[in-house]
């Protein structure tokens, strides 16, 4: 009988403990809402997880406000542009509302010319760039949202 409950008990903790971990993320407005567009505009090339490994399309994106563009370790693939931009800027709400907006006219206003980059996705939506802003922002202090 022992064996029994304990076992019962186990597995109901086993199946509320995912939603535990989901629990201590608690964003709120833009930034929650940045976290939904975030995720459906870059999952392919971004991860947003504290502590997991960049892809190989893309940089993780979960310390990126405060950090010197094109600084990852352990991202080795920066196009030409983000290399030239390397010591120029560092990401803050601002800059990051301004690359996702139009990625070229960011890195041709950083550089001064235009050159080869990765990035082929714009959010010209002023309101989503904010939110995607904000979560980003939000990430550098709950390691427990991705």
């Amino acid at each position: 009988m022992r064996k029994i409950v304990l076992g019962t008990a186990m597995a109901a903790v086993l199946a509320v403990a995912p939603g535990l971990a989901q629990a201590a993320c608690s964003l709120s407005g833009d930034a929650a809402e940045g976290q939904k567009v975030a995720k459906a505009c870059a999952p392919a090339c971004h991860t947003f997880e504290a502590g997991k490994k960049s892809g190989a399309m893309g940089p993780n994106l979960h310390t990126v406000i405060g950090r010197p563009v094109g600084t990852l370790e352990d991202f080795p693939r920066y196009s030409d542009a983000m290399k030239a931009a390397k010591g120029k800027v560092t990401w803050d709400e601002a800059k990051v509302i301004e690359y996702v907006k139009d990625p070229s006219v960011f890195l041709e206003k950083v550089n001064g010319s235009k050159m080869k980059h990765g990035m082929n996705y714009k959010l010209a939506d002023e309101g989503k760039a904010k939110q995607v802003a904000a979560f980003l922002t939000a990430l550098k202090s709950n390691p427990d949202c991705k």
